[in-house]
């Protein structure tokens, strides 16, 4: 669960490298100025990278030859179902 600590923006200037560690945590620092929240400082999400390059991913099979037509599946989503109709 992650935790929200509201401080000044005199407080962050003066413990900058506490508060920092303490986002590395997880903690989530407001900071406040004249009573107003100015900004929220909060732990990035790292995601862990691809070993898989664009040029290496092999495509699936081609799905059969279906005999639909994309373009009036588009027009009855934009225009509703009755579009061709008119």
């Amino acid at each position: 669960m992650a935790m929200t600590k509201s401080v000044t923006v005199e407080e962050l200037a003066e413990h900058l490298r506490d508060y920092l560690a303490e986002v590395r945590e997880g903690t989530t620092i407001e900071v406040v100025d004249n009573g107003n929240t100015v900004v929220n400082i909060s732990p990035t999400i790292i995601y862990p990278k691809s070993r898989k390059r664009l040029a290496d991913i092999k495509p699936g099979p081609r799905p059969p030859n279906l005999k639909t037509d994309s373009l009036k599946i588009l027009m009855e989503d934009r225009h509703g179902p009755d579009y061709d109709k008119e």
